[in-house]
């Protein structure tokens, strides 16, 4: 079984695309089903069932998959022992959400090319259907989030928690609020807007999809809303804004990588940055 036959049939498996997966590798559409299909001869299976509009995995191919990602994770821990254990990526890709990029990332990330000069990094905003399916097709390296992702395939490791309150500005009277864009004013989803309870009425008068975006309606006294301290410390300090009395609030940061994805043991210290970087806040 060739490693490049079975490195094409593994990119086309995770894309379920031939065209993307050829772009993916940097190779035309046809040298990738050339490719899988000499695999296909040569272990006298069909991987996928095709049709004009849909690629699928048979069983067969689902099972090879599986395999095939595990020997792809051994050659990557060869070359990184190799290579020696503490040698950073050349490259590293993140995802993460824009507050913890904005605001936590770039301390660890400074300390990381002190320690670590060499390393580029791709810095990527996804939401965590994407960022699991990006972990999972190898495009991303590490993902944080504000919660762990139910998938099998994708390892969830708790770094900390992050508080917040209700922040409004000194001079705001009203009580109107600015929620996520996705908040659904049911009892069922009366927590969407960051605020865990239903003893404290809210209206909900503004919906917006960025963290800076709530900062700066708060800052301008148009409404309230649930924020981050170590967003809101400076602004805090110079007395600008108020918290409000409420509930307790917090948000939890998880490191996320895809199971069994091989790293360099230099992302460990990024990691442990980040981690230390949330206790100095909590």
């Amino acid at each position: 079984m060739d490693l490049y036959q079975l490195k094409y049939f593994l990119e086309v498996a995770r894309e379920l695309n031939f065209t993307r997966a050829a772009g993916n590798l940097n190779v035309s559409p046809s040298a990738v089903s050339r490719s899988v299909a000499l695999l296909e001869s040569s272990i006298r299976k069909r991987l996928f069932t095709r049709t004009n509009r849909h690629v699928a995995l048979t069983v067969f191919g689902d099972s090879l998959k599986a395999r095939a990602e595990k020997i792809f994770d051994e050659v990557e821990r060869a070359r990184i022992e190799l290579d020696g254990e503490a040698r950073a990526p050349a490259l590293l890709r993140i995802a993460s959400r824009e507050m913890i990029t904005n605001y936590l990332l770039p301390g660890p990330l400074g300390d990381f090319k002190v320690r670590f000069g060499t390393t580029r990094f791709g810095l990527f905003e996804l939401e965590p259907q994407e960022l699991a399916a990006a972990l999972g097709k190898d495009q991303v390296d590490l993902g944080f989030q504000y919660s762990g992702i139910s998938d099998p395939g994708i390892e969830s490791r708790l770094l900390g928690r992050l508080r917040s309150h209700v922040y409004a500005a000194s001079r705001f009277t009203g009580r109107s609020f600015i929620a996520p864009r996705a908040f659904r004013p049911t009892r069922a989803d009366a927590s969407a807007d960051g605020y865990p309870d239903h003893k404290h009425p809210r209206s909900i008068q503004y919906e917006a999809e960025f963290l800076e975006t709530h900062r700066r309606f708060v800052m301008s006294g148009l409404c309230v809303g649930v924020l981050p301290d170590l967003v809101m410390a400076e602004e805090r300090g110079r007395g600008e804004v108020v918290v409000l009395k409420g509930p307790p609030i917090h948000r939890e940061v998880y490191c996320l990588k895809r199971r069994g994805r091989v790293l360099p043991q230099a992302v460990e210290f990024l990691i442990e940055s980040i981690r230390k970087a949330i206790r100095r806040v909590q």
